[in-house]
């Protein structure tokens, strides 16, 4: 049997390093076609997928994986001590009168993210679905932001994202990565038992209040920006379960 992981047929910079990657790793990733169809000759041999969210959820569905992602109300149930700031979770038609305040929806579907003075101002607000879930929180300044793959509660490889309003991987500082790990290691304490065993968490600074959960995603759609691709590889793979047909 071989170990094959699923690549979404669109290549970005993110899937052609983590193929790099796998040169060097027991997996073998394929792009298979571009209807998002798995041959059914491959599908037993599939164990994991990475690409957009909708793709993996189609392969995931046709070899028979469970995706791992947090709760989708996860985020709203951190204590602020880890947030920073006042997030809540509910359906759009809940927050239609909220002003000033940044908003996502929890499929990462229906609408950009975004800060919105007024949450009638998405655009497109008139086709959404009032039923559908999303989390607001207050509006804050991040000065830094970061990405980690974590595996078994620990990070694995980590990349910065975001620096003053702009673009940017560069390496932190040590002062930054000390006090990252020592953020990253009180919240995760608290919070391992809540979260799948290979998950994404991304944090950051936020002016005047200092380091913040920002927030969780899935490993197998989650962007690597400058993160090792070999070990990022590794908590994709552990993202994805193939389920036991009995």
């Amino acid at each position: 049997m071989k170990n094959i992981i699923a690549l979404s047929p669109m290549y970005t910079e993110d899937s052609n390093n983590l193929k790099k990657a796998s040169l060097n790793s027991p997996y073998e990733l394929s792009r298979f076609n571009a209807k998002w169809n798995v041959p059914e000759e491959f599908r037993a041999d599939v164990i994991g997928v990475y690409g957009e969210d909708i793709y993996a959820e189609i392969v995931a569905e046709q070899c028979n994986l469970t995706l791992a992602k947090p709760d989708d109300d996860w985020l709203s149930k951190i204590s602020e001590e880890f947030t920073k700031r006042k997030i809540s979770y509910g359906k759009l038609k809940d927050f239609v009168h909220k002003e000033n305040i940044f908003i996502k929806c929890s499929d990462f579907k229906s609408f950009k993210a975004g800060v919105f003075d007024k949450v009638t101002n998405i655009k497109g607000f008139d086709t959404l679905d009032l039923e559908s879930a999303v989390f607001i929180s207050e509006v804050v300044e991040w000065e830094l932001e970061v990405r980690c793959f974590v595996l078994n509660s620990k990070i694995e490889t980590y990349s910065s994202y975001w620096r003053n309003d702009a673009f940017d991987t560069n390496p932190l500082s040590e002062m930054e990565e000390k006090d990252m790990f020592e953020f990253f290691n009180n919240f995760i304490k608290q919070y391992s038992e809540t979260l799948p065993k290979a998950i994404v968490l991304d944090f950051g600074i936020i002016k005047e209040k200092g380091w913040a959960l920002i927030e969780a995603n899935p490993a197998w759609c989650s962007g690597l920006y400058a993160c090792d691709a070999e070990k990022a590889l590794e908590v994709v793979v552990k993202s994805c379960a193939k389920n036991i047909k009995l």
